[in-house]
């Protein structure tokens, strides 16, 4: 992907890009939560030759250490509770907000936490 510089773009064009490129954003990620979940589910860390999730997305994802953290926390509570990912697709919830409700997320409040956190409880 090449990037390119945004001062050509008239006002509206700025908006109107910097919108399209935050949904894109909130659509990689979501989609990168649902590929990590699948990833450590399968445990295919181990057979690249990882001790661990964390490590190997540190060493080949090349993700910073909080994302790598977010995003793993974020991945085993969409594995539980799906509903997550469609609150990081339309940016209602964020990974951080999905690693902080995790350890307190059960079957019975899941939906009610995940909707308070979203603005929508």
């Amino acid at each position: 992907m090449m990037i390119t510089h945004a001062s050509h773009l008239d006002n509206a064009e700025l908006t109107a890009e910097l919108s399209r490129l935050a949904h894109c954003e909130r659509e990689a990620t979501a989609a990168l939560i649902v590929h990590l979940a699948e990833f450590d589910a399968r445990r295919l860390f181990e057979g690249a030759g990882y001790s661990s999730l964390f490590k190997y997305c540190m060493a080949v994802l090349r993700l910073s250490e909080d994302a790598v953290y977010n995003r793993i926390k974020a991945a085993r509570a969409a594995r539980r509770y799906p509903v997550i990912v469609e609150g990081l697709e339309s940016g209602a919830l964020s990974p951080t907000t999905v690693r902080l409700l995790a350890p307190r997320l059960t079957p019975e409040n899941h939906q009610e936490l995940l909707a308070a956190a979203s603005g929508k409880g």
